[in-house]
């Protein structure tokens, strides 16, 4: 390690000085530098000071340590959703084996554990290299046109984008969903710390409403290793299984009946079912939003309120209308289990540049995207799920709730003096 410390500090003076050679790309080595290292920062031995170990680099990491437990099951439910299918549709047919299935030699008619991670690592690896490369390749050329230090928050957009997407997305649809969000919803208003919208709902709003045939609201593509014509990305003969809650809304009956019937609540809650990468196991979710909670992280206000939220309005909407039949029939714990909701308000919601500053605007602010996501679920007769368009609305909000706030907490105050 002091071999490369060495060779770090020996080629600085090519970057760091203004009158250096390569002085334009201070940023992507000073990048570069702090990845590796911390920061050379030191504070001083008398005076006032803060001692602080936190950066923004340490919440980022934080946050991507919570997203594991989605990441590894988004590896492992991949692969374990593909041979399902394989053997549902095609296992008559000859198995076509990808890029990184072909150096362990995989069985198709009785796939192991390894087999399942193999094709998983296979899909979400390029996903993954994709959502990164592109993005903070971004995120360091708006870096050195501005001449700022290459900002981490990426890190965390990267990795919820491959969790939020299908897996069987074509890689270069992935790319331009990530150029465009990164450009217009996070650089054009100054990078990290200034955008209004999620960068990752946004490429998720982008690749929904300009690549539908593989982003369909109510049906998932199950990845596979043979594209036939027009379905990039599936399965042999275009495989593809509807959500729970399209399984609710197309249901002629009993919304819990028709649910249970093709997924049991068993797996909603641990995510053994097809659906974008990483928000499917509930159980996962959990386990990232403690660790959030843990460190302080994430906001255990918007994550409450958001719950109770649409717990409230699913169970007082299907109280007040009496309807027996499609989603608004389904239980309110059903609503929670069903679709990336506990996704979304673990991970999106609870980010700190879009959501509101204050602790009542917190609650606000999580109480309505549930509610927004029940009127979404239930009025709206052609999108089943709601969570997307009703964080992405309340990003849009999250100032005018704060605003209104103080103004509250000012009113209150002058009353007193």
């Amino acid at each position: 390690m002091q071999f490369l410390r060495n060779l770090i500090e020996k080629q600085r003076k090519l970057y760091h000085a203004k009158d250096s050679k390569l002085h334009k790309l201070w940023p992507l080595f000073d990048a570069f530098e702090t990845f590796l290292f911390a920061p050379d920062h030191r504070a001083p031995k008398s005076g006032v000071h803060v001692r602080d170990y936190v950066d923004l680099k340490r919440v980022m990491n934080t946050v991507i340590i919570a997203m594991l437990p989605c990441l590894l099951w988004a590896i492992w439910n991949t692969g374990a959703q593909h041979f399902a299918a394989w053997h549902k549709v095609a296992a008559d047919k000859e198995y076509v084996t990808g890029w990184l299935q072909a150096m362990f030699a995989p069985n198709a008619a009785a796939p192991t554990a390894f087999d399942t991670v193999i094709f998983g690592l296979q899909r979400m690896l390029p996903i993954l290299i994709v959502s990164y490369g592109v993005g903070l390749g971004i995120e360091m050329l708006f870096s050195v046109i501005r001449k700022e230090e290459v900002s981490e928050g990426y890190l965390v957009s990267g990795m919820l984008i491959a969790l939020i997407v299908p897996a069987s997305i074509p890689l270069w649809q992935l790319a331009i969903g990530v150029a465009c969000a990164v450009v217009l919803g996070k650089e054009v208003f100054g990078g990290t710390g200034m955008n209004i919208f999620n960068p990752a709902m946004l490429v998720r709003a982008f690749l929904f409403f300009g690549f539908a045939a593989q982003m369909s609201g109510d049906a998932v593509w199950v990845a596979g290793n043979q594209a036939p014509a027009g379905v990039p990305g599936s399965l042999v003969d275009g495989y593809s299984g509807a959500t729970a809650l399209a399984v609710v809304k197309q249901a002629a009956g009993g919304a819990s009946e028709a649910l249970t019937s093709v997924y049991s609540h068993a797996d909603l809650f641990f995510g053994n079912i097809p659906g974008s990468a990483g928000e499917m196991s509930k159980l996962a979710v959990l386990l990232g939003a403690f660790w959030l909670v843990f460190t302080g992280v994430g906001s255990w206000r918007v994550m409450l309120s958001g719950v109770l939220g649409l717990l409230a309005s699913a169970f007082l909407i299907k109280t007040l209308t009496g309807i027996e039949t499609g989603p608004i029939s389904l239980a309110p714990y059903e609503q929670l289990l069903c679709g990336g909701f506990l996704f979304g308000v673990v991970f999106m919601a609870t980010d700190p540049v879009s959501s509101p500053e204050t602790n009542l605007g917190k609650y606000i602010y999580g109480a309505l995207i549930g509610l927004v996501t029940i009127l979404v679920r239930t009025i709206n007769p052609a999108y089943p799920e709601g969570t997307m368009l009703a964080i992405l609305l309340l990003n849009a909000f999250a100032p005018g709730i704060d605003h209104f706030v103080v103004a509250a907490n000012q009113k209150r105050r002058m009353a007193r003096a």
